[in-house]
């Protein structure tokens, strides 16, 4: 019988292969964790199938392998969020079109900018305020721009 490969399934085999390229490049000392938690990805993969609340358990399983190679390198780290977004991304069927694409793409590349930030301050206070006062400014720019959209249109009180 001839599975085809779903694209979950692509960015798992993704993810194991930069978990094997960065355990042979770097060598680090923690090199043991990394295959039990892939293996328990997997599985969840494999067991939550048919779940609706998938995604959730994926979300689960795969933070401590985020976290695990983080504390090795930070690259490494950042490599298997994205792979874990991409998952989460397909199981939601949330890849489909070339505009979904696109949003994944700026996603990665907002984060690559945010982390090479931090790994420039070599410091997290100073990225992390001014992130905190970005997203500030935008959610207060939204809510004014939602009041005024309502005034306007629907004469309702906000």
């Amino acid at each position: 019988m001839n599975l085809p490969l779903r694209l979950d399934h692509g960015f798992f085999l993704l993810m194991a292969a930069g978990i094997l390229i960065f355990t042979v490049v770097a060598s680090p000392s923690s090199w043991y964790l990394y295959p039990p938690l892939l293996v328990l990805l997997g599985i969840v993969l494999h067991v939550t199938r048919g779940w609706k609340d998938r995604v959730f358990y994926i979300l689960c399983a795969g933070q401590p392998l985020v976290i695990a190679l983080s504390a090795a390198q930070g690259w490494a780290g950042l490599f298997i969020m994205w792979m874990l977004a991409g998952i989460v991304l397909a199981t939601l069927g949330m890849l489909v079109s070339g505009r979904d694409w696109q949003s994944y793409a700026a996603f990665c590349g907002a984060t690559l900018v945010i982390a090479a930030g931090i790994d420039a301050s070599n410091h997290v206070l100073l990225p992390l305020v001014i992130i905190g006062g970005l997203t500030s400014l935008f959610v207060a720019v939204q809510t004014i721009r939602e009041y005024q959209f309502r005034k306007r249109y629907t004469g309702a009180n906000p």
